[in-house]
């Protein structure tokens, strides 16, 4: 099968889109199919990739988003993608480069399958519009683009569930992303990374990892360590990663007075990320708008166990409540359940145990063979009917009398 994955986010960003993109490619090309993908350039911090094609692009001007990038179109990439005859489409982001891929899987006769992944009516507040037009906007921009595509994948059942309250009435498959327990194929060394951060071995680190911006909702974990601060010190907070919001978070942490037990570490490798993994005694995580929650199956990778807020694509992952803890919105649970895993090693090894066994239930072979046979349905289904106008599928259903595309 040849495809076309079609991203308005890629590498060198680091986000949740650009690593579900990055594991299913290589499992996909593992098991014999040829992957192309097209993305923005980046103007010299790429590095250059086989099958990697980038359209020019420049910085968004909003104040918030200058670390996604505005894709313009390419004659140059067009013309490569005619000489491609890709089978599929698969389209990563309802943006600009989004519908470059409904184009090229128009004019080049291939299915459109569309994954989407970011629940972005919790993002509008990255919008300089005002909210109630933002969210009109993204409910529009989501039954519209969705309504065009022979099928598209949810990371989660409530993703799924919010999609057809928007009004997608398009065939929705739920494929979490899955891990690759292959991944990193070296990690980092924890004691390493102690001492540069200066956290004495002694100490307990709980973790955070990821994009440091609004939506992960980091503010209510500092709540959640001044909480577990007045009653002990044997811990420190680490939250690896960077993001619009960590100069104000900082300040958060100089007003809570916390800073002898918070360490914000910006971005770093790959290997080091799963070496934080390892180092953790408890992953943290608050986010309320995840649509699936990888990051926890990383770190349960690495016999971590996790405490999260039981919110959209975690309560997915998290519900038999093997591997760790989820709770409500609210401090002194999630302090509590972090504490119990503190304070009771015999729970704590249990809990470890649990988490690399659900980890490797999530294993990116079986996700991406349910991936494949997406993509198997949507060209039978472009075969016998071509492309969808917006509004096709709910045509067809009626006419049909069919639940099936739903």
């Amino acid at each position: 099968m040849r495809i076309g994955i079609f991203t308005d986010t890629y590498k060198p960003e680091i986000n949740g889109v650009v690593t579900s993109i990055e594991l299913f490619r290589r499992q996909l090309e593992a098991s014999g199919h040829t992957v192309y993908l097209f993305c923005p350039r980046y103007f010299g911090r790429e590095d250059p990739t086989p099958n990697v094609f980038r359209f020019p692009s420049s910085p968004y001007l909003f104040k918030r988003m200058t670390e996604r990038r505005f894709a313009y179109p390419s004659l140059r990439v067009f013309r490569e993608i005619s000489r491609l005859d890709l089978d599929i489409v698969h389209s990563q982001v309802p943006a600009n480069i989004g519908v470059f891929g409904i184009l090229a899987a128009r004019f080049w006769k291939a299915a459109h399958v569309h994954t989407y992944h970011t629940l972005f009516m919790e993002y509008t507040h990255y919008m300089p519009l005002p909210r109630t037009l933002s969210r009109y906007l993204v409910r529009l921009i989501s039954r519209r683009f969705c309504g065009r595509c022979h099928r598209v994948i949810s990371p989660s059942k409530r993703i799924r569930d919010e999609l057809r309250h928007y009004g997608v009435n398009a065939p929705i498959d739920v494929i979490p992303t899955g891990i690759d327990l292959r991944e990193p194929t070296s990690v980092g060394d924890p004691g390493e990374l102690r001492r540069r951060y200066h956290i004495p071995p002694e100490k307990h680190v709980l973790s955070m990892v990821g994009r440091i911006g609004r939506e992960k909702n980091i503010s209510f974990l500092l709540r959640v360590v001044l909480t577990i601060r007045q009653r002990r010190s044997d811990f420190t907070f680490v939250v690896v990663g960077d993001g619009p919001d960590r100069k104000p978070l900082q300040q958060e942490v100089k007003e809570l007075g916390l800073e002898d037990c918070v360490v914000f570490t910006g971005y770093v490798s790959r290997d080091e990320v799963f070496a934080f993994f390892r180092a953790s005694s408890v992953f943290t995580f608050a986010s309320v708008t995840e649509t699936q929650g990888l990051v926890l199956l990383e770190a349960m990778s690495m016999e971590t166990p996790v405490v999260a807020v039981d919110a959209m694509g975690v309560s997915d992952l998290m519900a038999d409540e093997r591997g760790g803890f989820t709770c409500r919105l609210e401090i002194d649970e999630f302090a509590g359940h972090v504490e119990e895993l503190l304070d009771d090693r015999e729970l704590h090894r249990a809990k470890s145990r649990e988490a690399r066994r659900k980890a490797a239930e999530w294993s990116i072979e079986t996700m991406t063979a349910r991936l494949v046979s997406t993509y198997e349905r949507a060209i039978a289904d472009f075969k016998a009917k071509g492309h969808l106008r917006y509004g096709r599928h709910r045509a067809l259903n009626r006419s049909t009398g069919s639940a099936a595309l739903h």
